[in-house]
């Protein structure tokens, strides 16, 4: 469980928010919901520092806190007296008071448990880099948008010809010409379309599908070459977790007292026995290999049908499931939450049901959590049993009926 505690952010007035592995905010649009997305993901990114480099650093400093939530996350303008945000896990306690400017820090005695994650966002922008042929010759700032095209630019090189990719079960495929630098759709009927010639739809979803079927499949099976960049990154984390956890014990020993040296990573360091060396080990492959991924997706129903927003559900909640993945959503679409609901529903009673149905898309509802936002405040959508309240859907639609028995009343 993890808590996230915003106040006098941007619309938001005060949100409480007990996160759960599958995430999903719902709400008009300019209500907060990108906001909360936001600012989710920095505390998200900010944990990561704080446990691989073992303290505040770079946090000391609250401009730092400014450049990677407030710039990095388009956020200018958002922030006003009384800002706060408060953050908690299992293995962090943090507050960043934008009035004091200050970034208090607590870590947990069980840190040592933490593993690391991807952290990647996913702008509802994202379909710039197929609406606009010469994109990668627009300067971008700072923002969660060039991040998300830098990775998105790593990431198309691996669909080529010989290894495209199917875009969920819309019977159409992507594939990545590396000889024109184009990106490609191939339609069932044996079409070759140029990307930024496809359906707006296509657009919108393919640069997503592509980027989430890397998080969720290829980073893990990819033998990805080592850089100097991650070899000096890797070493540096080693050195943080050697420094709070061994070094001081090693000290305590006598000079002719026998060391054990082990390597670990590129280094051959000390250690009192063969056993710290092992933990050692143990925890610097849990702090620099890629053990899940957290995914915060704006807007995916972006431009697509209704029963492709219902499949596209199922496709992440099978996959985010493969590796314990996190999932943050912020939609506008009731039909993700009916989705989501109905993958609850089959969870809860898959072992009642006579025939055979695919299970691989269901979720547990101790698993999830859905909020709509009202007048800059969350409110839960879910009943005791975790699935989302039958009359939230009710009043969805409850405008909209009122007004056809209105007209019907004087039709015929």
């Amino acid at each position: 469980m993890k808590k996230l505690v915003i106040e006098n952010i941007g619309p938001i007035k005060k949100a409480e928010l007990d996160l759960k592995r599958i995430n999903v905010v719902i709400g008009p649009q300019s209500a907060g919901k990108s906001c909360i997305l936001k600012i989710a993901c920095f505390c998200a990114w900010a944990e990561k520092r704080v446990l691989l480099e073992q303290g505040k650093n770079g946090f000391a400093n609250f401009d730092y806190v400014l450049e990677n939530l407030v710039v990095f996350h388009k956020l200018d303008g958002y922030i006003h007296s009384g800002s706060l945000v408060e953050y908690q896990s299992d293995f962090v306690h943090f507050t960043c008071d934008f009035d004091s400017k200050k970034f208090d820090l607590t870590i947990s005695e069980n840190c040592w448990e933490y593993k690391r994650g991807k952290i990647s966002y996913i702008p509802s922008e994202r379909n710039l880099v197929a609406a606009i042929p010469n994109w990668f010759e627009v300067k971008f700032g700072n923002t969660n948008i060039r991040n998300f095209i830098s990775d998105w630019n790593g990431v198309r090189g691996m669909y080529n010809s010989g290894n495209m990719l199917d875009v969920l079960n819309l019977n159409v495929k992507y594939f990545f010409d590396n000889e024109s630098s184009r990106d490609y759709v191939l339609l069932k009927d044996g079409v070759k379309l140029n990307l930024t010639n496809a359906s707006s739809g296509l657009q919108s979803v393919i640069p997503m599908w592509a980027y989430l079927n890397f998080l969720f499949n290829e980073q893990y099976s990819a033998k990805l070459p080592s850089n100097i960049v991650s070899d000096s990154e890797n070493d540096t984390v080693l050195f943080h977790i050697y420094e709070k956890r061994y070094k001081k014990t090693l000290m305590q020993i006598t000079a002719d007292e026998e060391r054990f040296f082990g390597k670990i990573g590129r280094l051959t360091l000390p250690f009192i026995s063969k056993e710290d060396h092992f933990e050692c080990k143990r925890l610097y492959e849990n702090f620099t290999s890629t053990a899940y991924s957290d995914v915060y997706l704006e807007e995916p129903e972006q431009n697509l049908f209704p029963q492709t927003q219902v499949e596209l559900v199922q496709s992440l909640l099978k996959n985010t499931s493969r590796h314990l993945d996190g999932l943050f959503v912020a939609t506008h679409s009731p039909y993700l939450l009916y989705a989501i609901n109905n993958c609850m529903l089959g969870y809860m009673v898959k072992d009642k049901m006579q025939e055979e149905i695919p299970t691989d898309s269901l979720v547990n509802p101790c698993d999830v959590a859905a909020w709509e936002l009202r007048d800059g405040t969350v409110v839960s959508l879910q009943d005791e049993d975790g699935l989302i309240r039958g009359n939230y859907f009710d009043r969805v639609m409850k405008r909209v009926m009122n007004e056809f028995s209105n007209y019907a009343s004087y039709y015929g």
